[in-house]
């Protein structure tokens, strides 16, 4: 079987695009039920732990900034990232002709 260069495109594009929707998906999920276990629920000056967030199921934890930007990029960065791509893939996907079959399908 041959893959066509083009054919290579597509599917090393949707598995990048696919990838990191799963991956913000993942942390958008894992993130808050972690800091809602092992974090601090006031203040903790000593540790940096002074940045007030929400956690899971309502719950206020406190976390230091290195934990608030995994939160924020997490939060952020990785489903603005995703939308894009999303994006990115539907118009480059419809100008190479990618989905195809799918409007023979209809």
């Amino acid at each position: 079987m041959i893959i066509t260069r083009n054919k290579f495109t597509k599917i090393i594009f949707v598995s990048i695009v696919l990838g990191t929707v799963f991956f913000g998906l993942a942390a958008n999920i894992y993130i808050p039920f972690h800091y809602a276990a092992v974090m601090p629920r006031s203040p903790q000056p000593e540790t940096g732990r002074i940045y007030r967030v929400t956690a899971q199921y309502g719950a206020v934890v406190y976390v230091n900034k290195q934990e608030l930007d995994s939160l924020d990029f997490a939060k952020y960065g990785l489903t603005i990232a995703s939308a894009v791509g999303m994006l990115t893939l539907f118009f480059v996907g419809m100008r190479l002709g990618w989905f195809e079959n799918l409007r023979k399908r209809k």
